[in-house]
């Protein structure tokens, strides 16, 4: 599945390689798995605020 980190870091690498695609074909293409790569950054970031919250704390 990945980490955030690992998602943020495949939707820059697509974004970059959309900037020199030879067609709007490809870099629509490329655009759009670049969007979805950052929807499923957000999405773990969303996890793991969940994740976090569900943890029992110690200090009480």
């Amino acid at each position: 599945m990945g980490s955030r980190n690992d998602h943020i870091y495949e939707a820059e690498h697509l974004e970059r390689q959309a900037e020199i695609a030879d067609n709007a074909h490809a870099r629509a293409a490329l655009l759009r798995m670049a969007q979805a790569s950052r929807s499923a950054a957000a999405l773990m970031g969303m996890f793991d605020a969940c994740h976090d919250e569900a943890r029992p704390t110690l200090s009480r």
